[in-house]
């Protein structure tokens, strides 16, 4: 057998693979806590979905400790898209009780994400934090 032609197509195979998992570890896959409002808040966890990045709840919290809210296991973001630099776009965020949504921004930096959603004039800025 000739082991010539084996070992550059192996390395040309594991510098596609590599490259390949560089670039689906975006920075905003794992688990994120969400903005607290009245003392609640939740738990996203983001991974692909249909060739893109999507946000599932996984757990809810209220004053008093995890709940189980009626968010739980719903998508809440959808479409997202890395554009480069930690930034993420084209996708919405919905909102589980109407199921309104808005086009939506994120920008990782570390372990924090800023969330920027606005539906025509008003605009809503948030600060989520990696859980994992």
């Amino acid at each position: 057998m000739n082991t010539h032609f084996l070992k550059p197509l192996a390395t040309v195979a594991a510098l596609a693979l590599s490259g390949g998992a560089a670039h689906a570890d975006t920075g905003l896959s794992g688990t994120w806590r969400t903005a607290t409002y009245n003392g609640d808040y939740a738990f996203v966890r983001f991974g692909p979905c249909s060739g893109k990045i999507c946000g599932v709840v996984t757990r809810t919290f209220g004053p008093d400790g995890e709940i189980e809210g009626g968010s739980l296991g719903k998508t809440i973001v959808i479409n997202m898209e890395p554009v480069g630099g930690g930034q993420f776009e084209g996708g919405r965020i919905r909102r589980p009780d109407t199921g309104q949504s808005a086009p939506l921004k994120l920008k990782v930096n570390g372990g924090t994400m800023t969330v920027s959603a606005c539906l025509g004039p008003l605009c809503r800025n948030e600060t989520w934090n990696r859980v994992q």
